[in-house]
């Protein structure tokens, strides 16, 4: 094999098992607490949030509901994020992707609808990544360190098991690569 394929190669393992660590730290952050921040080793870049709780429906929203939802919705929660570069001293394009991980209590995770901001529209969660916000570095110039907001709301329903049964898991991954 040609010396080129095989740093290719491992380059690509290598990424791999960086985007899992940091999928896999960010879940572990969510079990933290609110304001935590979560630094790896095996990164140069930082992603922080807090933990989601969705607000228990009202009878009212079971009845009247936003324009911008087909059927009845609880009320949006506003998650922030910040990526924050942490050591690294070149350009690099960060992307923060969101997906669910499942769901307990009866409900698809496809209830469950996000947003990038409060102008965008509302798009179901998936068990696949979902691209939030994609920014390049610059360090010290431009987007270091830079934040945004995922919103989210449940969509409802009278068959909906009782509440307080559902939980979710929600997965906020940051990827970085060189341009």
């Amino acid at each position: 094999m040609h010396r080129s394929a095989v740093v290719r190669d491992a380059v690509i393992r290598s990424a791999g098992r960086h985007r899992a660590l940091v999928r896999c730290l960010v879940a572990l952050m969510a079990a933290v607490g609110p304001g935590a921040t979560l630094d790896a080793q095996s990164t140069d870049f930082l992603l922080s949030t807090a933990p989601i709780s969705f607000p228990t429906p009202r009878l009212e929203q079971f009845t009247s509901w936003p324009p911008s939802a087909s059927g009845p919705v609880t009320d949006s929660v506003v998650v922030p994020f910040t990526v924050d570069r942490r050591n690294n001293l070149t350009i690099r394009v960060t992307t923060v992707l969101v997906r669910c991980t499942g769901t307990t209590g009866g409900k698809p995770c496809s209830d469950i609808e996000w947003r990038s901001g409060p102008s965008s529209a509302w798009r179901p969660l998936s068990l696949v990544d979902q691209e939030v916000e994609s920014r390049t570095v610059i360090p010290i110039l431009l987007n270091d360190p830079w934040s945004g907001e995922v919103w989210f709301r449940v969509r409802v329903s009278w068959d909906d098991p009782a509440p307080s049964t559902m939980t979710s898991g929600i997965a906020l991954t940051l990827s970085v690569f060189r341009p």
